[in-house]
């Protein structure tokens, strides 16, 4: 049961943070990448903060996968 407990509170910890990068892609790439934003040129900058959604979004996913496995097959982790 504990297993399960701890699963959820990381799951739920990786959806919030993929919702943070998904909301503010600039600021989180300030916080996580900062020197490599800085040297960027426009264009690029617009694409790196683009890609940069999109793994906020694959990490919000995996984050809601996750929390689905854990309450919807808890029973057969016995």
């Amino acid at each position: 049961m504990h297993g399960i407990v701890m699963n959820l509170v990381v799951s739920f910890g990786t959806i919030i943070l993929g919702a943070f990068i998904v909301a503010s892609p600039a600021q989180a790439a300030r916080i996580w990448g900062s020197e490599k934003l800085e040297k960027l040129a426009p264009a690029k900058k617009t694409a790196f903060l683009r890609w940069y959604r999109v793994f906020g979004i694959l990490l919000c996913l995996g984050g809601i996968l996750s929390v689905v496995d854990g309450l919807g097959f808890s029973n057969y982790h016995r």
